[in-house]
């Protein structure tokens, strides 16, 4: 890079920013796809469109060269290396470089909003290899970032790894009017997960940056605030999406795989092996495989567990809730006795083209409004009015998430399937059906009373419900609880458990 004078060497800004550069560039030459010149020429292009200014480089003999021009334009505008990271998927999918721009694009900002505390700067050091050495699980991460910015940013942003990741994003986060900025709060905060003479080192240097801004009566204030009462120990949250997809080359036959999520481990899905050509008559102890596997290698913790099994159109209607926990147990334990169980749609999580009306649906969700507007019961009729114009209604209803079929979607069942495939293109996160026929005037009293507080709460009560299904029915096969015939779709698109494409 660029040499410096005197003054720079003695500059600690200036020597973070030089390194960030000298970063950027090697993460950069490491995509194979700017050794291409059009290449390059198309990210120039994306760059300057997002950040509404063309960018007009000067042409370089080499690519090393030309990337330090791309760099160069980056830095003179806000928000230019970060919309140079997010573009980098568009040229190189999946390419590990991303992350990597994103973190010294954070840090870039970071050291712009601290350019007037050397004193922060120059012991940035001492901060990174602090911050970067503390153990802190995601949910611990996650609720240090919500104090830190009171809220304001929901949790570490997606390719941040390590607490330091953190701290750089929240350097970056303005302070509220007459409060203490987000990174001096966060710092405070990590202090209490590290070993004394570190934390008492931290501390010190904290108050002495707070000193400088003038916030050191501010930030006295906030340390002898009473702290709460630690939280009593709360079971941890984890997700595990069962995949089934039919066999490419055999019909009847499946891949069955998993993937994990957990709250303490981010929000990134574990996958495990995937069974390959399991016939239909095959699936139940596959999944059975699976359970005792996560089960077993997650050892002795406190979490709920939420399982989804992800499948195909033809098979969304299999009573998976009612499949046993264990095929060699006698008598059968239903998952549903035991789990949350929701299924999913492969068909959508691979069709990418729906992905937007996905989550607009799903943002409507989180407002939460009475089911009155948000849940379209779909009620059959003779003459097929019922099915008439129903995507287009749907699309018209901005205030709908939920639709409830009016008979199950199976293939000799053809309203049932036109109905769902119009709520999955409209991006519709929920669907429920009867699994065994039509919605009729009980099922949909059921109904009533499992949303009365609302889609938030439905798939608890479901549960509920299924597990006093069970209760009642015991082992009666031909039991008539609609419990046991209630099918819930429930796609979170801020969980894909998508498995990573072969290279």
């Amino acid at each position: 890079m660029t040499g410096q004078g005197g003054a720079g060497r003695h500059n600690p800004a200036l020597r973070i920013r030089e390194r960030i550069g000298e970063e950027t560039l090697d993460a950069l030459l490491a995509v194979p796809a700017l050794h291409d010149r059009y290449a390059r020429a198309l990210l120039t292009d994306l760059v300057g469109e997002a950040l509404g200014h063309r960018a007009d480089l000067r042409e370089q003999s080499t690519v090393p060269l030309q990337l330090l021009e791309l760099f160069r334009f980056c830095t003179r505008h806000q928000d230019g290396l970060s919309v140079l990271a997010r573009k980098l998927p568009m040229l190189e999918p999946g390419c590990p470089q991303g992350p990597v721009v994103q973190r010294l694009a954070d840090e870039w900002t970071a050291v712009d909003s601290l350019d007037g505390l050397p004193e922060v700067t120059g012991s940035w050091q001492f901060l990174g290899a602090t911050l970067t050495t503390l153990a802190m699980s995601y949910a611990m991460r996650t609720a240090l970032v919500r104090t830190a910015t009171e809220a304001r940013v929901s949790a570490p942003p997606p390719h941040a790894d390590t607490c330091w990741h953190d701290f750089l994003h929240m350097a970056g986060q303005g302070a509220p009017r007459g409060g203490l900025p987000p990174w001096m709060v966060y710092l405070d905060r990590t202090a209490d997960a590290m070993g004394h003479p570190v934390a008492v080192e931290l501390l010190a240097r904290n108050r002495q940056w707070a000193l400088s801004c003038g916030l050191a009566e501010l930030l006295d204030l906030d340390r002898a605030r009473t702290p709460a009462p630690p939280p009593a120990v709360r079971p941890g949250q984890e997700y595990l999406a069962i995949h089934i997809a039919p066999d490419p080359l055999e019909n009847g036959r499946y891949t069955v795989s998993h993937s994990l999520m957990s709250d303490a481990g981010g929000p990134n899905w574990q996958h495990g092996d995937p069974m390959q050509r399991v016939p239909t008559d095959g699936l139940q102890h596959a999944v059975t495989r699976i359970i005792k596997t996560v089960e077993g290698g997650g050892g002795d913790r406190l979490a709920h567990v939420w399982l989804e099994f992800v499948l195909p159109f033809e098979l969304l209607n299999l009573p998976v809730d009612w499949w046993p926990r264990d095929t060699t147990e006698v008598p059968n334990v239903p998952l549903a006795v035991d789990y949350p169980v929701v299924v999913r749609s492969l068909d959508r999580l691979q069709n990418r083209d729906w992905y937007r009306f996905w989550r607009t649906r799903w943002q409507q969700l989180a407002r939460d409004e009475h089911p009155s507007k948000s849940v379209y019961v779909n009620v059959a009729h003779q003459n097929g009015n019922h099915l008439r114009g129903l995507e287009a209604r749907l699309g018209d209803n901005e205030h709908c998430v939920a639709l409830v079929l009016s008979e199950p979607p199976l293939p000799d069942h053809g309203n049932g399937r036109r109905e769902l495939h119009a709520a999955l293109r409209s991006g519709l996160p929920v669907v429920i059906w009867h699994r065994a026929g039509r919605s009729t005037k009980e099922f949909r009293g059921v109904l009533d009373g499992l949303l009365t507080e609302g889609l938030s709460r439905f798939p608890a009560k479901v549960a509920a419900y299924r597990r006093r299904a069970a209760i009642d029915a015991a082992d009666d096969e031909d039991a008539a609880h609609i419990g046991r015939h209630l099918a819930v779709l429930w796609d979170d698109p801020d969980r894909k458990p998508v498995r990573p494409e072969p290279p």
